[in-house]
């Protein structure tokens, strides 16, 4: 069950795309939603030659950052409160470069982690430290919604299969999803052509795994493609997806994440609500 739910906020417009999202899930476990305001603050960094100005100023930037943190907490408090399950909120004044910690230690401690997708096909980026830091360092789901993407009902739900841990923990943090859906979808990419006939279709290990859960499942193997993710967004507009699942990879250089190739196309291209899992 999905008891406790997290939505990062952080004072605007897009907020709401979020906390719809979050309240959508929630209705459906009658679910505690925190929402977790990330304020960012100038980072204290005084040249040497401007001295006392300098120091000056930045106290100065830090009170109005914190003033406009005050004003956006308290309307974001009054939206909470509109939600017909407990909510609350968390306001988190930082530098920049303690985002990571900071959104990694709170999602650890809910079961789903709300945020947007990070990254447009445009080029742009939005937060991209907060879900990599929620999808690497806290060992929870994340479901990752569009821009300005309503909710949809879980009717048909995407399992981007393959056979790995990432995947695994995918289809685990999902699973309270996955038994409400009418239909699910796992997808599989023939990497090495079609199975041959004495060797088990891919897949039908975990469609038993589901079905003991009272989840029926439709196996799907799509052709080999270039680019196993383009196949997969492909299947996910075909099957008329309203989420897909699938797991979160990347490989660590000196605490910053690099993403695998077809995270990142996700993370920028997908069309439907994600739930990604490391």
């Amino acid at each position: 069950m999905i008891r406790d739910i997290l939505v990062h906020l952080d004072g605007s417009a897009q907020d709401e795309t979020r906390i719809i999202h979050a309240e959508a899930i929630a209705g459906h476990f009658d679910a505690h939603v925190t929402g977790l305001f990330t304020n960012i603050v100038p980072t204290p960094f005084i040249p040497a030659a401007d001295g006392l100005a300098a120091a000056s100023i930045l106290e100065e930037s830090r009170r109005q950052a914190e003033a406009a943190g005050e004003s956006q907490a308290a309307r974001l408090a009054q939206r909470l409160d509109t939600l017909a399950m407990p909510s609350e909120l968390r306001r988190f004044d930082l530098f920049a470069d303690a985002v990571w910690s900071a959104v990694a230690r709170q999602a650890r401690a809910c079961d789903l982690f709300v945020a947007l997708r990070p990254y447009g096909a445009d080029g742009s980026s939005h937060w991209p430290e907060v879900v990599e830091a929620a999808l690497f360092g806290s060992g929870r789901g994340v479901y990752l919604a569009p821009p300005d993407a309503p909710a949809r009902a879980f009717e048909t739900v995407l399992v981007a299969w393959s056979d790995t841990r990432e995947a695994a923990h995918a289809v685990a943090e999902a699973m309270p999803l996955l038994r409400l859906a009418k239909q699910v979808v796992v997808a599989t990419v023939d990497a090495d052509g079609p199975p041959e006939e004495d060797r088990e279709e891919p897949g039908a290990d975990l469609a038993r795994h589901l079905d003991r859960h009272g989840v029926r499942v439709e196996l799907r193997h799509v052709p080999e493609w270039r680019e196993v993710s383009r196949a997969l967004l492909n299947e996910t507009e075909k099957s008329g997806a309203d989420l897909a699942v699938l797991g979160a990879y990347g490989h660590s250089r000196l605490r910053e994440w690099v993403l695998g190739g077809a995270t990142r196309d996700f993370l920028t291209q997908c069309p439907v609500p994600m739930l990604m899992a490391h």
